[in-house]
């Protein structure tokens, strides 16, 4: 016996209820932050800021 999956396209953003289109450029931010100033946090927050940069 042999599955079967149909796939149905989404039509509608959850969000706003508008029909899907182009992607849709966005305002983000990225949060950063140390808790002291040693030096193992100042390489922890240049850690962070290169990942957010890199995924934004």
């Amino acid at each position: 016996m042999s599955k079967r999956a149909t796939t149905i396209p989404a039509t509608l953003n959850r969000v706003a209820a508008q029909l899907i289109g182009k992607p849709k450029k966005r305002k983000v931010v990225g949060y950063s932050r140390v808790s002291t100033d040693l030096e193992g946090q100042q390489s922890s927050y240049e850690s962070q800021m290169d990942y957010y940069s890199n995924y934004i």
